[in-house]
């Protein structure tokens, strides 16, 4: 038995964290809401676009490329459970993928 998605229903905004960023950034795209445009005009001062992709810069200037939720969640899956086993408190475990260079919003949820 599948379960059919209803397509009325709007999809997971978490899930597409990066298209707000994205077409502010290539477009200069802004939300209806006022408040909502004036938080996303402040958190883009971190992002950049390089050749296409999205990186946030980390407050030490690092550049992080920024992954889709899922394949964030696939990355902590690797770290934990792949070869080196590496069995490490959830907070450790995002900041290795983070310094590796990689980005996405619910990191630390994730790993828990």
């Amino acid at each position: 038995m599948e379960l059919e998605e209803d397509p009325t229903t709007e999809p997971n905004p978490l899930t597409n964290w990066r298209m707000p960023y994205l077409d502010y950034l290539l477009r200069e795209a802004l939300p209806m809401y006022k408040m909502e445009a004036r938080q996303l005009t402040r958190r883009t001062k971190s992002f950049v676009l390089i050749e296409g992709e999205l990186y946030r810069r980390s407050h030490i200037g690092i550049l992080q490329r920024c992954i889709p939720i899922e394949r964030g969640k696939q990355l902590l899956c690797d770290i934990h459970d792949g070869v080196y086993r590496h069995h490490a408190a959830s907070r450790t475990l995002v900041r290795n993928a983070f310094r590796q260079g990689f980005y996405w919003p619910t990191a630390v949820a994730d790993a828990e």
